[in-house]
């Protein structure tokens, strides 16, 4: 993390969650804070995005601008700014410290942030929960955030709300161990309707820096445990995987903000997951009525080929 820096002026989001106390550092909140309230599209359907470990306000939101810019590029042309607002919604937590000018010792709060990114989860959850309208949820995480999003996956599983539909896990922050079946998130992953898994070896943070924070962590956190993020996954992963390799990119390299041509790839392959700007319906438009809050994943497996489609 370098010193504090805002987002790009042109960054403007049409749904945040907010559980920051601070612009860098600081603690979780309780509960979100949600800009606008309420949701001026009154949204059935989400795709929250949550950034990593060691993002302060100002990088996270700098990361999701840029993801917005590549999905433009590659999406229907008929969808421009600012259409994927009405199905975006941008997630800060607080998975950094406010080290200022001593940077490379951020590692030092990596293991608080596991924890953290774990806190995260039930906050998340029961907003989601709470939105009047929302039907389905899908997810796009990097690193430390994809621990928030299978956490709060896992949540909705156990105590109900919107369906989880599409998770795109990007350079994973998870331990390989967990998401195994009789793992303690592998119903989460099983929950989903899919699940993509965008990894690269030659990550060098989930390489040396993951295992040692992760074992910091606490004792059920493993010992020197493999990152979901780091190589294609082993078998007996749970749920619908898509495994997909970013070749030769490193860990910052998945949001778009990079410039380095494995940040090209890596918005391609979110975007033939998505596809945002497809004409095609979406689940809540095939159904007869609002799509369940809860659904098993049989139910959701119908046409997981879905995409979202641009609205006026």
């Amino acid at each position: 993390m370098a010193r504090y820096f805002d987002p790009p002026e042109a960054y403007a989001p049409g749904l945040t969650f907010q559980l920051r106390k601070k612009l860098e550092g600081g603690e979780l909140l309780t509960h979100v804070r949600q800009t606008p309230v309420p949701d001026l599209y009154a949204r059935t359907e989400t795709v929250v995005l949550i950034h990593g470990f060691n993002n302060h306000y100002g990088e996270a939101g700098t990361a999701y601008y840029s993801f917005r810019l590549r999905q433009y590029e590659r999406a229907n042309p008929q969808l421009v700014p600012p259409a994927l607002e009405k199905i975006l919604a941008d997630l800060f937590w607080p998975g950094d410290a406010a080290w200022g000018l001593f940077d490379l010792l951020d590692f030092l709060v990596y293991p608080t942030a596991v924890g953290t990114a774990k806190s995260a989860a039930r906050p998340l959850a029961d907003h989601l929960r709470s939105m009047p309208n929302l039907r389905i949820v899908h997810f796009v995480a990097h690193s430390l955030g994809c621990r928030v999003a299978l956490e709060t996956i896992d949540n909705l599983r156990q105590e109900g709300g919107p369906t989880v539909g599409r998770v795109c896990l990007m350079a994973a922050a998870v331990p390989v161990f967990k998401v195994r079946s009789g793992g303690n998130l592998a119903q989460a992953m099983e929950h989903a309707g899919a699940v993509r898994i965008l990894y690269s070896s030659d990550d060098s943070v989930l390489r040396y820096a993951f295992p040692p924070g992760q074992t910091l962590a606490g004792s059920d956190e493993g010992v020197f445990p493999a990152a979901l993020g780091l190589h294609r996954p082993p078998p007996g992963i749970a749920g619908r995987i898509d495994p997909v390799v970013v070749d030769r990119a490193g860990h910052s390299d998945y949001w778009g903000d990079s410039g380095r041509p494995p940040a090209s790839l890596a918005a391609d392959r979110v975007a033939e997951f998505f596809r945002f700007g497809s004409q095609e319906r979406t689940i809540a438009e095939r159904t007869s009525g609002a799509a369940p809050r809860t659904a098993g994943a049989d139910a959701r497996e119908m046409g997981y080929a879905r995409t979202f489609r641009s609205t006026p």
